[in-house]
């Protein structure tokens, strides 16, 4: 029988803006929310402490989290007004990042592929991330799983 760990973590507080310009409804506007996300992972072996991740070891995680949707735009790669992101950022309006799409799914998917190659180098692939949540606000949210 083999035996699996799984351990969450959650990341709050990430006031960012983004746009879905291929939407026909009022989300097509730039507007923001405070994410968060929440992290599972999992291990067949424990480390030495009995955990599955170290959380204190997930700083690179909070890095690269903080680094793209604290006080963020999100643009999309082919938004067509991508260079008019890319000027408002030159001037220091926004601080740009563009993600292959900014929607919750695609926020979700892409944090998932980026944090997972994050943990499995930390332990050395003992660990993996397994699911990934990212919400928008209270009440919406979008999951992605390996």
């Amino acid at each position: 029988m083999i035996k699996e760990f799984t351990s969450t973590k959650k990341f709050t507080g990430f006031p960012c803006t983004h746009r879905q310009w291929r939407a026909e409804s009022h989300c097509r506007y730039v507007h923001g929310y405070s994410r968060e996300f929440y992290f599972e992972f999992k291990c067949l072996e424990r480390t030495v402490e009995g955990w599955v991740v170290d959380f204190g070891g997930l700083k690179e995680v909070k890095t690269f989290l903080d680094y793209h949707f604290d006080h963020t735009f999100l643009a999309a790669a082919d938004d067509p007004e991508l260079a008019t992101w890319q000027d408002l950022n030159a001037k220091g309006v926004i601080q740009l990042r563009v993600l292959p799409n900014p929607s919750m799914e695609g926020t979700a998917q892409w944090v998932f592929e980026e944090a997972d190659k994050m943990v499995r180098a930390k332990t050395k692939g003992r660990a993996w991330v397994t699911m990934v949540e990212v919400r928008e606000n209270e009440k919406n949210s979008a999951i992605y799983r390996a």
